[in-house]
């Protein structure tokens, strides 16, 4: 085999690859535009869901964080509770801030 005829045969393989890859995206592309048309409304609930979780979440958080930190301020009202109150007020702070940012 001639090194033209290598050449052009090399080419014409390229092209036709390439023309078969473009002919399969356009295929996968359409696939996958009507599986996400049909998935949807499933994901538009499971996001609504997850969304209305995260706010509850935020609640619980802020609400424990609260509670550690007035805990931590009463147990600091005395001497002894003092080692174990200031941390437990900052831990519950730190939680409030968290919930909130």
């Amino acid at each position: 085999m001639s090194e033209v005829a290598r050449t052009l045969s090399h080419m014409l393989r390229r092209q036709w690859r390439r023309s078969a890859r473009e002919n399969r995206s356009e295929e996968r592309s359409l696939i996958g535009w009507l599986f996400r048309l049909l998935l949807l409304p499933f994901r538009l609930v499971l996001g609504l869901a997850g969304f209305i979780i995260g706010l509850v979440g935020r609640a619980v958080a802020f609400v424990l964080g609260l509670a550690l930190l007035l805990t931590g301020a009463l147990l600091s009202l005395t001497i002894v509770g003092a080692v174990l109150g200031i941390p437990l007020a900052l831990l519950g702070l730190l939680l409030m801030v968290k919930a909130l940012f």
